[in-house]
């Protein structure tokens, strides 16, 4: 090792070039990566509930599904330059990339029907249906028809317009992939796309007068991905910022401040390089963007250490430079090593964890982490030579050793009462028991799940009441009752076979229709049952009581062929061209996961016994709220899974590295019990217990076990020296205070400036910065007493060969007592 080093200071300069390469090929690759975030794709794909969101999608659309809203600041929305406003959105969303044209829904398409007499009373009496607003409305007489006709309608009134009249809405899905079987290829897009049209288009047509606006998950992601990108590029530095600031406290020098943050952020891009050298250009969630968070974090952490034995033990002692970092590399090489890799190891799991969102911060931080590795051993003594020597030659300054101070002093009286008296050692560990035992119970009963509106904000300052993404989806939401659609599909049990023509299937329809309506957090609810309902009482003269479903089956195929052949494609976001589907869409105000819960329970419970003994299948229920339910019910069992194997991996890695495994399982129990604290801090903050918690409780198995190994190896090259386990606890505990001050500070400080960032980066952060304090406070106080305890011989390292100073030392201190 000591050769390795002394080449790689000797060939320093090609050393740098080789770093200044590496470092334009990851900037040329992460340049050309681009983000293509789909909710529809973050839980299991395995999951019925996401198998059936991509079949509903496949047949009717409704995906990705975005209401636009028009508000008429005065008067109401039936004026001529309102209605002219709503007809030209509708026609810019059909030319938007990825528009579905039949989901397409405002009183300006053709699904929007006039329903009149011709004639009334004569024998030639004529019905006609027509459309609304076939053509832009030229008069305020034009304005007061349409007003007139969509107010009798109920399939508008209440539903594509407020019943003040000062509010219309507009409706469209739009397509994310290539649909099965497809003779032609269609356009597909994604919700960033998907924002910048919409808001393209409310850009436009906004004027004194209206107010537009838009809402429903495509435009919330949408937001996050692109404007929100600022607040993370903003987070970043000052998180940058903060971790050089503690860096120059804590070293004093240009190159304690710059050589870590070099090894960090070639981590950081080293990582999205080997991603697109791997996996290609696209990202596919945004939460890959905190991968540089967590890989700066545990970059500037192991160049802390090996700084500071740099700065403040070797380089003193020797007064080479050359020398000292010759020592500091071997002294340093297995405990870096082997931190390192255990870092690697909880994003590995994550990495085959079945949520995009998860999967992608895993893979992206797993090679960023590695990425650290191969830095800190191979480009790390070159930079280290070139800039240290560099600086020590032109300033003269010389480190020195740092003078035993009341603090040194106080900590390894602190150390020594705790190994010493199993009194002060048992109390302290019952107490930490306790405080697990309350958290778990905390954390046990929080909900577990992701509510979408308020996930993408900050859970710890609310940060939804300042945003107007929130504030636009409960203006709708207050108006038309949701945004979310829930999506219930009904399918022929057997092939081909036209159901939808079975009045009992269709009555069925209409009942379960007329439930979903009566729930709570239920806005408007489309189904088939319907428009035939009234379509049947306009031919029956208008008589209500005709309001109905057609009672034959002759009537009713009739009715839907009617339909079909009246206004081809008009209705394909109902039901399907050869009848045998057909859907119920309710549109839903929340996400949250306890809601999303009862509504689907109720619509199956109540479906059951409607449908029983028909000769159709009910599926219950895609759209965003099928999606969610996904989500919800799949992220605990892996929340659990992802720490368990995380801690888990990082035994079995330490094992062998540390060579014992009593040892490695002692190293984690600080670990698992400063996790369940801080998930009981952060339920206890108001924090959701949802995807993002995965990142903050990741970083504890894999950075928050670094000191304990920093701190094992050094009580073994204590132990070399001195011969005696508790004086070689005590005085490694002391020397190795400053770089576990300063290395976890930085993180710990580093994650909590990023509190107050308006987004979810705010709460995670957080929640790394407990989770990292909380863990570095319960190892150093529990690691000396459980080693003292239970891994004498293994933390000692007395079975490795040790010099015959140290052997004479012993059998003369056996002998004596």
């Amino acid at each position: 090792m000591a050769r390795l080093a002394r080449f790689f200071i000797r060939h320093k300069a090609a050393g740098l070039s080789f770093q200044v390469v590496v470092a334009a090929l990851c900037f040329w690759a992460v340049s050309g990566m681009q983000l293509r975030d789909d909710p529809n794709a973050w839980p299991p794909a395995g999951d019925p509930f996401v198998k059936l969101n991509g079949k509903i999608a496949q047949l009717f659309g409704g995906g990705d599904s975005v209401s636009i809203e028009l508000v008429a600041d005065q008067g109401t929305v039936y004026t001529v330059d309102n209605l002219s406003t709503i007809k030209k959105i509708t026609h810019d969303l059909y030319l938007v990339k990825g528009v579905i044209p039949y989901t397409v829904r405002s009183l300006a398409t053709l699904d929007s029907e006039k329903y009149a007499f011709l004639n009334s009373g004569d024998a030639d009496a004529t019905m006609l249906i027509t459309p609304l607003m076939a053509q832009y409305p030229k008069s305020a007489q034009d304005a007061n028809a349409i007003e007139a006709a969509a107010r009798d309608n109920p399939l508008l009134n209440g539903v594509l317009v407020s019943n003040d009249g000062k509010a219309s809405l507009i409706v469209a899905s739009f397509r994310s992939e290539q649909p099965k079987g497809a003779r032609v290829q269609v356009d597909t897009t994604e919700p960033i796309a998907i924002y910048r049209a919409v808001s393209a288009i409310i850009q436009k047509y906004q004027r004194p007068g209206i107010t537009i606006r838009a809402a429903g998950t495509p435009i919330l992601i949408g937001w996050v991905n692109s404007v929100g990108l600022r607040y993370v590029g903003l987070a970043f530095a000052a998180f940058i910022v903060t971790i050089a600031a503690i860096l120059w406290y804590g070293f004093r020098s240009w190159s304690g401040v710059l050589l870590p943050l070099r090894v960090a952020l070639m981590g950081a891009l080293m990582g999205f390089g080997l991603y697109r050298l791997f996996f290609g250009p696209t990202l596919f969630s945004a939460a890959a963007l905190l991968a540089p968070f967590i890989v700066v974090a545990a970059g500037a952490c192991h160049s802390v250490q090996f700084l500071s034995r740099f700065f403040f033990e070797e380089y003193p002692r020797l007064q080479n430079a050359e020398d000292a970092i010759v020592s500091t590399f071997v002294s340093r090489l297995r405990p870096m090593l082997v931190s390192l890799l255990c870092d690697v190891i909880p994003f590995a799991v994550m990495a085959f964890i079945p949520f995009e969102n998860v999967r992608a911060l895993g893979m992206v931080t797993a090679l960023g982490l590695l990425s650290l590795t191969l830095d800190e051993f191979v480009m790390m003594i070159p930079a280290l030579s070139s800039i240290t020597l560099s600086e020590l030659k032109t300033t003269g300054a010389r480190v020195t050793t740092e003078k035993t101070g009341s603090f040194d002093r106080f900590l390894a009286t602190t150390v020594r009462e705790l190994i010493s008296n199993r009194t002060t050692g048992a109390t302290i560990i019952t107490g930490f028991v306790l405080i697990t035992l309350w958290t778990g119970w905390i954390v046990s009963r929080a909900p577990v799940g992701q509510n979408n509106t308020y996930a993408v904000h900050n859970y710890l300052t609310h940060s939804w009441n300042r945003s107007n993404i929130y504030r636009m989806e409960k203006e709708i939401t207050t108006r038309f009752g949701g945004v979310y659609p829930m999506i219930v599909l009904v399918e022929a049990s057997r092939e081909y076979d036209k159901v939808l023509e079975e009045p009992a299937v269709l009555r069925a329809v209409d009942a379960l229709a007329e439930y979903i309506r009566t729930l709570p957090h239920v806005g408007n609810v489309s189904d088939l049952a319907f428009p035939l309902k009234l379509r049947h009482q306009f031919v029956n003269a208008d008589d209500p009581k005709f309001f109905t479903v057609q009672e034959t089956h002759q009537a009713l195929g009739e009715a839907i062929m009617g339909m079909s052949n009246e206004e081809p494609g008009v209705y394909d976001w109902l039901f399907n061209e050869d009848y045998s589907a057909t859907v119920i869409i309710a549109y839903v105000s929340t996400t949250d996961p306890t809601v999303v819960s009862r509504l689907m329970t109720d619509t199956t419970n109540r479906a059951e016994p409607l449908f029983r003994g028909l000769p159709v299948k009910v599926s219950v229920a895609g759209g965003a709220v099928g999606i969610a339910q996904a989500f919800n019910r799949n992220i605990k069992y892996w929340l659990v899974v992802s720490v368990v194997l995380g801690l888990l991996g990082t035994a079995l890695l330490a094992i062998p590295a540390i060579g014992s495994v009593s040892l490695a399982l002692l190293l984690l129990v600080p670990l698992a019990m400063g996790s369940i604290i801080a998930l009981g801090i952060m339920v206890l903050f108001g924090i959701e217990l949802n995807s993002n918690t995965v990142a903050a409780l990741a970083i504890a198995s894999g950075v928050g076990i670094d000191s304990e190994v920093y701190l094992l190896f050094r009580v073994r090259e204590e132990y070399r020296t001195l011969g005696d386990f508790k004086e070689a606890l005590i005085r490694a505990y002391v020397n190795i205070r400053r770089a576990l001050v300063v290395s976890n500070g930085a993180l710990i400080f580093g994650c909590m400036i990023l509190t107050p960032v308006p987004l979810y980066i705010g709460y995670v952060g957080f929640g790394m910065g407990v989770v990292l304090l909380v863990c570095f406070i319960m190892s150093a106080v529990m690691s000396p007493i459980l080693w003292s305890w239970f891994g004498r011989r293994a933390v000692s390292g007395a079975s490795f060969e040790r010099s015959p100073e140290v052997v004479a030392t012993e059998s003369i201190r056996r002998a004596s007592s």
